[in-house]
């Protein structure tokens, strides 16, 4: 698979591989445009797939951004810079996931306007073509959602200007210099994606590739989150919507797992996965996945807190666990997270080590969390979809909650996301920013998680996301930083 798309991952990748300054100096001497790359259906199946190889070739699509996720929303403390939040622009700035995702942007407007501009008569139907279109858009959507989650103000006002930097054409001379456009038009052209995923995409058949479901679930995650930090109830009812959907018109291929344990050794072929990182393509998987196959062997430790809540919990003994040091040269056991780490890089060469960007257990947490914050429903109505999750496991067997009241219930919810979920997909670090600690006397009560997982960190919402590096606002001087990130 991957020598017939090196020419189209060239052909996507000159703009971003190349020196920029050598780029806007004289007209590229490559003479590759897509309307000779893609002329047939063969063409544009390969354009589509180079997407994917980009996401699979690149760390920062990996472990290499949850972990760092982790430990800035205070579970995980072994990357200092991220729990610290003390990044500023040229300074630890993540200029290469910066990079990545605007690579995985231009590879998504490649494809659009490759397969947009080739007659209908090469698809095998006109259906087909819309599809593949709608699935080109949905990766530009969750592309830009992560940037606008990573580097934007996404919890602010629409009229904040400090969303996305938009393109939706490919990178050339006209469009590298470019503002960011407002919070509230990064949410409208991301949707736009998003609903035409939602509209024209294939069912789910494998976690390999984007899906209708994932689409659906994406949004509704976007709406989640932009729902709670905005108390936007009307976000909140409409995410509901689209995950009760989903529950209900899915197909059974994708269901939960009963062993916890199974789902982590299947990995990207666990039927409970929707979407994931898939590197099987690839001669070696750990070169493609650092942080779990090495990093969070030696790189380990947990706040506290967290480290108290995994205790407690049955899911401890499954996903954490004593095993090889990742080094040739280091004989040692480490207690690492096992349902990522495997055995390490040198006990488990091409172990699935897997990027899940969702599982089915997260559907349950989302409508036990939306229906736990709307009063149109009672507490067992949103106790109901936590405890269905739970009673799909048998190893380890995880007994029904019972929480006294909605409250409690959502002090339950925000642990069960963190011990389900930790290091695998962020979602660990944007629940320590909306559920509230109202359970203590504390100097961080009834403010977010986040600032009672780190209370000697000092920090406000302005470093909830990261800066515009320092590369992007030397070539583009359009690009206003964030609030208190510049240098």
């Amino acid at each position: 698979m991957m020598k017939k798309l090196s020419y189209y991952i060239m052909l996507l990748g000159i703009v971003f591989f190349t020196s920029c300054e050598d780029f806007l100096d004289q007209v590229p001497k490559h003479n590759l445009t897509l309307d000779n790359a893609v002329t047939d259906y063969s063409g544009a199946k390969n354009i589509l797939n180079g997407m994917y190889s980009i996401v699979a070739a690149g760390s920062d699509f990996g472990g290499a951004t949850w972990c760092r996720l982790s430990s800035q929303g205070g579970f995980y403390s072994s990357y200092t810079v991220h729990f610290n939040m003390s990044y500023k622009e040229g300074s630890n700035d993540r200029d290469a996931t910066w990079k990545s995702y605007y690579t995985l942007v231009n590879s998504a407007n490649a494809a659009i306007e490759a397969i947009s501009n080739l007659a209908e008569n090469k698809f095998p139907t006109p259906e087909r073509k819309q599809e593949m279109i709608a699935e080109a858009r949905c990766m530009r959507g969750w592309a830009y959602t992560n940037l606008f989650w990573l580097f934007g103000r996404w919890w602010d006002a629409d009229d904040s200007a400090y969303g996305i930097l938009y393109r939706d054409k490919m990178a050339n001379l006209s469009n590298l210099q470019v503002p960011r456009i407002s919070v509230g038009e990064s949410y409208t052209k991301i949707f736009e994606d998003l609903d035409d995923a939602i509209a024209n995409m294939p069912d789910f058949t494998t976690s390999r590739y984007l899906s209708r479901q994932m689409a659906q679930v994406m949004k509704a995650k976007i709406l989640l989150y932009r729902g709670v930090m905005r108390g936007n109830t009307q976000d909140l009812k409409d995410a509901l919507t689209l995950v009760e959907t989903v529950k209900r018109d899915a197909p059974s291929a994708w269901q939960m797992e009963a062993d916890i344990a199974a789902m982590y050794e299947a990995g990207w072929d666990s039927k409970e996965v929707l979407w994931a990182r898939y590197l099987g393509d690839f001669a070696s998987t750990t070169t493609y996945e650092f942080d779990y196959s090495y990093g969070v062997g030696y790189n380990n430790t947990y706040s506290d807190i967290a480290t108290g809540w995994l205790k407690e919990d049955p899911r401890y003994e499954v996903v954490m666990d004593s095993a090889r040091a990742p080094e040739t040269w280091d004989t040692k056991k480490v207690f690492a997270p096992v349902k990522l780490y495997h055995g390490g890089r040198y006990d488990a060469k091409d172990a699935p080590y897997a990027t899940y960007y969702f599982r089915y257990a997260e559907l349950y947490l989302m409508e036990a969390e939306l229906k736990a914050r709307l009063d149109d429903y009672s507490l067992e109505d949103a106790l109901k979809p936590l405890n269905d999750m739970r009673a799909c496991r048998t190893n380890p067997v995880l007994p029904a909650l019972s929480p006294s009241n909605k409250q409690a219930l959502l002090r339950a919810i925000f642990r069960e996301i963190w011990v389900e979920q930790f290091l695998e997909n962020g979602s660990e670090y944007f629940a320590a920013l909306r559920f509230i600690n109202d359970t203590d006397a504390s100097a961080a009560q009834n403010k977010p998680w986040i600032y009672t997982l780190k209370p000697d960190v000092n920090f406000t919402e302005n470093q909830y996301c990261w800066p515009i590096p320092e590369n992007e606002r030397i070539k583009n001087p359009l690009a206003v930083q964030n609030p208190e990130l510049g240098n």
